[in-house]
């Protein structure tokens, strides 16, 4: 039959293709987290040959433990990063559930991708912005409420609970994992297991918690924990909402790797190493929490409990989950009128006048703008490409192998500071430190998850049989990419593209340490010109950090919709 003797050509391509291949990315993309690991554990150990330290020894070790408040360090970087994590998983599912069909979360889902598009640094900057002690939240209430006509000495941010740091992970990270959750519930026949509880006698928010919630977490439990470590380790928003007296962990170490004292760089090693085992324990945790969670779902479900009352509170709930993602909003607000505002004394809950002062100076941003969309282009271009054709070329042998994956999300699960500095080691032994190859490569591996999560389901979905049937009909391999594959996935690949450039602009701690401050970024702006208190000029840094991602957005979506608009995925209005 022609069409099975089509399908046995095409599987015997990818078998061919697919070894090789697997074990050549995992190797290309695996190997720069394991040789920045290696690049901090030698420092570590007392070896460190630029600075005279050719013996191994526990020097390093001592010192750092004996860091003043490092216990303090290492109790705000864990207790932040759980309580963001918790309330982000937690947020995202109250929101799934009390709007799940409904016109508000289609429209919902509609902003999820600008709200995702927008990096960690801009909304630390707004929210730096909004709950100063002379930002717009007290302006807004002084002196009405508060009797002030001064600026408090006191303020919202940063507090020394981290309180400001959780929300601003949570403004951030919720809509990121709101997004994995509708499109992993996309794929569950939620309408019959929704009716199912409700035949049982079960509520909406019982039904979902005992038949759907245990589904989908199981098939977004990797990207959870990559939240987990990745909100224990930041660093751009530590340095704009955590406290200083101690910072969290990341700063600590950090501030070891910027010490004008070269041997600091030493006991920072050990840090690195340090904010490691500071993720395993937060882990440790989280699986405890995990195995409490599932017995006590066990347990009341196994009691009979309807949740019939939980439904009351549903939606009180899930408009309360929305509150960290509209501060956030207003946060930018408030940035955007510190850019044009031409005087604003305290407490006016407005400037007296408007001013393109700030904006007149735009084009000595104009190089780092350049910058930043280049090398966003070119890595989230790349990384398409790359995971595409992994995909292509062999996407069940490519989901099976434990490795590939492993080497794909090893970037998101180590800590960057924990790695970076010893890469960066790595590069300047190369003479590749502070290139734009070396930068564009460092990108590709933290944007290589993203696209994988979003094109892996992709392919997944995709009948096959559209290929099979094309190459029966005589099309060969390349005109079977262009004229069936690449239409077929044309908004799955032009929101990895998108998603892709976003998390490109956001990355900052890559870009200090990989660049070298030879390639100077609008993020890594943003957060000089917010950390030194310069308001307006770092309004537009965070304008312009916001706006190159949604152009972004915008120009892809445009595309998509000319291109493809007839297409059935293209008819919801949304880009994801």
């Amino acid at each position: 039959m022609p069409v099975e003797n089509s399908r046995l050509n095409i599987q015997n391509h990818q078998n061919v293709v697919i070894t090789g291949l697997t074990a050549i990315t995992a190797l290309l993309f695996g190997l720069p987290v394991l040789l920045g690991l290696i690049g901090i554990i030698l420092p570590a150990s007392g070896y460190f040959p630029a600075l005279g330290e050719t013996n191994l020894s526990i020097d390093a070790a001592r010192d750092f433990l004996a860091t003043p408040g490092l216990w303090l360090s290492c109790w705000l970087s864990l207790k932040t990063g759980l309580l963001a994590t918790f309330i982000s998983l937690v947020g995202s599912f109250f929101i799934l559930v009390c709007f799940f069909g409904s016109q508000t979360m289609v429209c919902l889902h509609r902003l999820l991708g600008p709200l995702v598009a927008i990096p960690h640094s801009t909304i630390a900057v707004g929210l730096v912005f909004l709950l100063a002690p002379s930002g717009w939240f007290m302006r807004l209430i002084s002196p009405t409420f508060t009797g002030l006509n001064q600026p408090p000495t006191w303020g919202l941010v940063p507090d020394p609970y981290g309180i400001t740091l959780v929300l601003g992970l949570v403004a951030k990270e919720l809509p990121f994992l709101l997004l994995l959750i509708v499109s992993a519930a996309a794929n569950k026949p939620l309408s019959r297991q929704l009716s199912i509880g409700a035949g049982l006698g079960y509520g909406r928010f019982a039904s979902w918690l005992f038949l759907v919630f245990p589904l989908i977490y199981h098939q977004i439990r990797l990207p959870v924990i990559a939240v987990l470590v990745f909100s224990l380790s930041v660093v751009d928003m530590a340095l704009l909402l955590a406290p200083s007296l101690p910072p969290t962990l990341a700063i600590l170490v950090l501030n070891g790797f910027h010490d004008a004292n070269l041997t600091a760089r030493l006991p920072a090693s050990f840090g690195a190493i340090w904010q490691i085992g500071l993720a395993l324990v937060a882990l440790l945790l989280w699986r405890l929490g995990e195995g409490l969670f599932g017995a006590a779902i066990r347990f009341y479900r196994s009691r009979g409990w309807r949740g019939q009352s939980a439904d009351l509170i549903l939606k009180f709930l899930s408009v309360l989950a929305v509150v960290p993602m509209l501060i956030g909003v207003m946060g930018l607000i408030a940035a955007l009128i510190w850019s044009i505002a031409k005087s604003w004394f305290f407490p006016a809950a407005f400037p007296t006048g408007i001013s393109l002062l700030h904006w007149e100076d735009m084009a000595s941003y104009l190089p780092l703008v350049l910058n930043s969309g280049l090398l966003a282009l070119s890595a989230a271009f790349l990384s398409v490409t790359v995971v595409f054709s992994w995909l292509y070329n062999g996407q069940d042998q490519i989901q099976r192998s434990r490795m590939l994956q492993l080497a794909i999300y090893l970037p998101l699960l180590v800590p960057q500071i924990s790695f970076l500095f010893g890469l960066q080691i790595g590069l300047s032994w190369a003479g590749m430190d502070g290139t734009w190859l070396a930068l564009i490569y460092i990108h590709m591996i933290f944007i290589l998850p993203y696209v994988w999560l979003i094109l892996a389901p992709a392919f997944a979905q995709m009948d096959k049989r559209h290929e099979y049937v094309a190459s029966s009909l005589g099309l060969g391999h390349f005109q079977r990419l262009l004229r069936v594959s690449l239409p077929i996935l044309a908004m799955p690949i032009g929101a990895a593209l998108f998603i892709g450039f976003a998390v490109s602009i956001a990355l900052y701690l890559p870009t200090v340490f990989v660049g070298g401050g030879r390639i100077a970024t609008i993020t890594v702006e943003a957060v000089s010109l917010a950390a030194s208190g310069s308001r307006g000029p770092a309004g537009v840094a965070a304008i312009l950090q916001l706006l190159i991602p949604l152009a972004c957005y915008i120009a892809v979506w445009l595309f998509l919709r000319y291109r493809f608009g007839k297409f059935a995925n293209l008819k919801g209005g949304g880009l994801i």
